[in-house]
């Protein structure tokens, strides 16, 4: 319905004309003339805003634009509730500080994909880390809180089967690191409205607890597409290809500086599947200044889609996990069921996802219908790693968790009962050289819990489903 690029603002501004900035709901001269009224606007209020709450923004803006009777109901905060509710996985039934969900939307427009999205995992070099965004309804801002993992007083169990392997018990502690946010997007006011300079034209300051330690932090927007001067090298995409996404951006270091010089230019532009954090030390005297330099990390964050990481009948297994992975603590994992047909879903095949896999044995049988939740291949996909086997790395893969890759069904302590599979593990040197995959095992034990075989090394370690939900309410 809107002819430009971007919905107009928000904040009182004049009327939207093609140069004019986005995102504007200024003082509107509405034509009211008899001949000019439409069936719409004689319709009951109820009736009508149950047709507007339909709409997305883009549109329900565009409504507001034609006459005045329809600008009046469209600013009906009921609607807008709808509007902010939307990209809320906990719903919120007030605007908090703010004086209308109206503003509250335009305050925090147009990184309202942050909360939706939830789940972002970033590229810091071999670890990466693994966030969980929110909306804090108390005090009005965006947040994002590194998801921690914590696991103590390992006891050793005995596995009847092969008493000389290692097993550790594994009971992870999860919570949010809430100390040191890596997001933190507020107003300077609860009655404030962001300037379109404020998301496109270059970082945006994100006041911290840290910077009493001289530590800055500033936020800022990807752009969809990648620039045409730019040539593309299939490592430096973030999410990485391990990852089914419709969207990447690309993380070239030197490519990143020229693109702060050349930020999305129209809302429309904004890639809502990644973001970038700056951090850097500040000693200096005076302000800090925000431009690049040797003393500070940049960091790309990308989301998932939901799909992948929520369990169905057919796909039990899949979601996000974290795994024990010894020395180098706990690590968490991205569980991706992909029956023959996964191309459809946006999935790359493990053999193009990783080439020493290539020669793998395929599923090429119908699952019975008794079977129906063991089939497919399961990958575990690092979402953070180690200086060994780094973030966006396959960690373990069994090609066919049905009747085709099926080793035995345990009937020994502590796996009485469970699935045992065929499977490779992943292993590499340090910095990732000479990386393989080596044969193993995958014990299915629940929908939330399985254990790997690591044959060769002679021990075995367990993974355990995270719930997001409950992280959500801490």
């Amino acid at each position: 319905m809107q002819g430009d690029r971007d919905p107009p603002q928000l904040d009182g501004n004049p009327a939207v004309t093609p140069n004019s900035p986005p995102f504007t709901l200024g003082d509107m001269k509405h034509d009211s003339s008899p001949e000019s009224i439409s069936q719409l606007v004689q319709l009951p209020s109820e009736l009508l805003y149950q047709i507007l709450s339909y709409l997305p923004l883009r549109d329900l803006i565009s409504v507001s634009l034609t006459c005045r009777t329809l600008a009046n109901h469209s600013s009906s905060d009921v609607l807008w509730a709808g509007l902010v509710n939307e990209n809320l996985p906990l719903k919120i039934q007030d605007p908090g500080p703010f004086d209308s969900f109206r503003k509250l939307y335009a305050a925090h427009y147009p990184s309202w994909f942050i909360p939706r999205s939830k789940i972002w995992f970033s590229d810091n070099e071999h670890t990466g880390n693994l966030i969980l965004a929110r909306y804090d309804n108390r005090r009005g801002v965006i947040e994002g809180y590194r998801i921690l993992a914590e696991s103590h007083n390992h006891q050793h169990q005995v596995w009847d089967w092969d008493p000389d392997v290692v097993i550790f018990t594994f009971e992870p502690k999860i919570n949010l690191w809430l100390d040191d946010p890596v997001v933190l997007l507020k107003t300077p006011s609860p009655s404030g409205f962001p300037s379109r300079a404020h998301y496109l034209h270059g970082e945006i300051r994100m006041p911290m607890a840290v910077e009493s330690q001289n530590v800055f932090n500033a936020f800022s927007l990807c752009s969809k597409d990648i620039p045409s001067h730019v040539e593309v090298r299939q490592d430096r995409l973030w999410p990485p290809l391990t990852i089914p996404s419709e969207n990447r951006v690309y993380r070239d270091v030197e490519t990143h500086w020229s693109n702060w010089e050349n930020p999305p230019k129209h809302f429309s532009d904004i890639s809502e599947t990644c973001f970038r954090v700056r951090r850097w030390a500040h000693f200096r005297l005076g302000l800090p200044i925000l431009t690049a330099g040797s003393s500070e990390t940049l960091t790309t964050y990308a989301t998932l889609d939901p799909i992948l990481y929520t369990p169905t009948k057919e796909k039990p297994y899949q979601g996000i996990w974290v795994g024990d992975y010894s020395a180098h603590g706990c690590e968490f994992l991205l569980f991706l069921q992909r029956s023959k047909e996964s191309g459809s879903d946006g999935a790359t095949p493990f053999g193009a996802a990783n080439p020493k896999l290539a020669g793998a044995e395929s599923n090429d049988s119908e699952a019975s219908s008794e079977d129906i939740v063991q089939q497919g291949s399961l990958e575990a996909i690092k979402l953070t790693g180690d200086p060994n086997v780094p973030r966006g790395e396959i960690s373990f893969i069994a090609e066919d968790i049905g009747a085709r890759g099926l080793v035995r069904i345990a009937d020994e302590t502590p796996f009485r009962g469970a699935r045992i599979v065929r499977s490779r593990g992943h292993i590499a040197g340090l910095g990732f050289r000479d990386d393989t995959f080596i044969s193993s095992q995958l014990i299915l034990i629940s929908s939330d819990c399985v254990a790997h075989y690591w044959e060769s090394m002679g021990h075995v370690s367990y993974c355990r489903r995270v719930d997001i939900d409950a992280l959500l309410r801490t």
